[in-house]
């Protein structure tokens, strides 16, 4: 009888920082719930430049999650949340992170090649 040796999964641990827009962005561990008393895995806190997610997420939420926050990051950080703007309201902006991410995850994982090649073509 032959063993089938089984893959080893790769454990890729979250860097602590991202560059989003001109800021450095911390990027924070925490297990206790945040804010905002919803079920939400993450948050972007401008003021104190942080994105902070969950523990124990299974490997695609905790992907999801960290895509869903950058998002916000990238609004914030380029002022589509100010007053008069698409993302003013804190409910439109939720809507429209939430179905980026969700579409965006959705081709990454329908299309597994897809983040390569960007990596290959972005130097």
């Amino acid at each position: 009888m032959v063993k089938k040796k089984r893959k080893e999964k790769k454990e890729r641990k979250i860097p602590e920082r991202i560059k989003i827009g001109y800021q450095d962005v911390a990027i924070e561990r925490e297990t206790s719930t945040f804010s905002k008393q919803t079920d939400s895995y993450g948050e972007y806190d401008h003021r104190k430049n942080t994105i902070t997610i969950q523990t124990q997420l299974s490997d695609l939420d905790e992907a999801d999650t960290l895509l869903h926050e950058i998002l916000h990051g990238i609004a914030y950080i380029n002022s589509l949340t100010v007053n008069g703007m698409p993302l003013d309201k804190e409910e439109k902006e939720e809507i429209v992170i939430n179905q980026i991410t969700n579409g965006l995850m959705q081709v990454f994982r329908d299309n597994k090649w897809l983040l390569d090649f960007f990596k290959d073509r972005i130097k």
